[in-house]
């Protein structure tokens, strides 16, 4: 019997168009290319919503800050951001990208990689290499040599400065270990050429570097990231946010704690932690007899702490995307029409934005093609 699709044409009868899809626009320019981040929201999104639901000096938040894109985009636009994560890498990337650097650490940053050559052969250098389980199975013995002197030279920076180059050397650690991709936690051998994660991480920071100078001075508004829980909003007041962008993990197609692994234990991150504490995550949802209950229970509790921080006529806007636990179909965005209008936020509009069919943003089994764009209002 064919399984009846989750986007019935019921559904998709109160849509009103596909405007958020930007098929045509480019999705990388600047500081958001600065590092790969599976299923980032494109900046075209918060972008669109921040210009039309806010003004300047109102307050953006995303509590799940991820790449850090609804962030850059406020501060661009003139808006205030907080971004909450509890993955040491997204508020790594989230840090380095909104700061607006000072012409010292600009300076800093350029000396650093002109002289870099001379510095990462310097003969006091000891490598500076984190142990954990099965480094080995994951790494070239070469590729540890020069990830380990690329992290002693970057522990000679200081503030902004070594943010920014730990976030350049995280940006390459995927592509120069044995891991197949950033949406595949496999081991694929491959020849390790010498010198790709010293010539890597030199071309990262070189183009991180003309971003920030191409970037810099449109940092109208301050951002700030902190390493918390979403479900526990503490630290940001109550009534004080304008407006929610977020493009929550979507249920059982991701596991960032798992791919991103490598990338924490190299800038010495709380695995366990983000491992523990991720909403939604594949491998919970994809045990024998699972459902969605526990990812819905996690979810109301954001709810609740959205609303306390939302001001009175403030707006959040969700991208998420259905998904299928147990070979059953969830209608998540259904689901989260009506557990927010519990709370009192009711769904001012809803549309349907396609995604691009060659991404690797999902996990496959989770076929996910489209995504629901939901607004509310407090």
């Amino acid at each position: 019997m064919k399984r009846k699709s989750i986007y019935t044409d019921e559904v998709i009868g109160n849509i009103e168009s596909t405007e958020w899809d930007f098929t045509e626009d480019n999705t990388q320019m600047h500081l958001h290319s600065l590092h790969p981040y599976p299923a980032r929201m494109i900046p075209q999104i918060p972008e669109r919503a921040i210009k039309l639901w806010t003004k300047e000096k109102d307050v953006v938040f995303d509590p799940f800050s991820g790449g850090g894109t609804t962030l850059l985009e406020a501060i661009i636009n003139g808006r205030d951001a907080i971004g909450v994560d509890n993955n040491p890498v997204a508020c790594l990337i989230s840090k380095a990208k909104t700061v607006k650097y000072k012409d010292n650490e600009i300076l800093e940053l350029k000396s650093f990689l002109e002289n870099f050559d001379e510095i990462i052969t310097s003969h006091n250098l000891e490598p500076s290499i984190p142990e954990y389980k099965n480094i080995e199975y994951w790494f070239a013995e070469e590729a540890i040599e020069e990830l380990g002197k690329i992290r002693a030279c970057i522990n000679t920076l200081e503030g902004n400065a070594k943010q920014m180059a730990l976030c350049c050397m995280s940006a390459i650690i995927v592509r120069i270990s044995y891991q197949d991709s950033d949406t595949k936690y496999s081991r694929t051998i491959s020849e390790y050429i010498a010198g790709s994660a010293i010539k890597g991480f030199k071309t990262k920071l070189k183009s991180a570097i003309s971003s920030i100078e191409q970037i810099n001075d449109q940092k109208i508004g301050h951002a700030r990231v902190l390493p918390i829980d979403g479900r526990n909003l503490h630290g940001i007041e109550n009534d004080s946010v304008q407006l929610i962008v977020t493009s929550p993990p979507y249920l059982n197609a991701y596991d960032y704690h798992k791919y991103h692994r490598h990338r924490m234990q190299w800038i010495d991150g709380d695995v366990a932690y983000a491992r523990d504490n991720e909403i939604g995550k594949h491998d919970t949802f994809t045990r024998k007899g699972a459902t969605p209950d526990r990812y819905f229970e996690d979810m109301q509790q954001c709810f609740n702490e959205w609303y306390h921080i939302l001001k009175e006529g403030g707006y959040c806007l969700i991208v998420v995307g259905d998904a299928i636990v147990n070979g059953e179909p969830v209608a998540v965005g259904d689901k989260f029409i009506s557990m927010m209008k519990n709370i009192g936020m009711a769904c001012e509009k809803r549309w349907i934005r396609n995604l691009n069919v060659n991404k690797k943003s999902f996990n496959q089994r989770a076929r996910i093609k489209k995504e629901h764009v939901l607004l509310f209002k407090k």
